[in-house]
């Protein structure tokens, strides 16, 4: 009997991952994940940087708390962000609203807290 999950779960990284960045699963896998890119929708935010193949700890995407992101370029406090490539996100409209900034990002790379939609 499988058990019901209430925050964070381990999956296999499909490639190498860096921390707090949005992924999804891999195609025809619940058990393998990989950067979600502009546009697309996630699963989580990874806590570890990781190598191809080893174990990440993925946080689940849900609605009551914070987390850490990685800013694709400069974002306002406040501002809604979207998927940016290798699993950042971006003031940059790019598909649907994925969340709300709570710290403004001055530059690419930067780990931000944000509420996510």
């Amino acid at each position: 009997m499988s058990q019901e999950n209430l925050g964070a779960k381990a999956f296999v990284a499909g490639e190498d991952l860096e921390a707090y960045r949005r992924v999804k699963l891999s195609a025809g896998s619940g058990t393998q994940v990989e950067y979600a890119d502009a546009g697309e929708g996630f699963i989580g935010i990874t806590a570890d940087k990781v190598s191809q193949g080893d174990f990440v700890t993925v946080n689940l995407k849900t609605r009551g708390r914070t987390f850490k992101v990685v800013a694709d370029g400069v974002i306002a406090v406040g501002g809604s962000l979207y998927g940016a490539a290798d699993g950042k996100v971006s003031a940059t409209v790019s598909g649907s609203i994925q969340g709300t900034v709570l710290e403004a990002a001055a530059a690419d790379l930067e780990v931000i807290e944000a509420v996510l939609a």
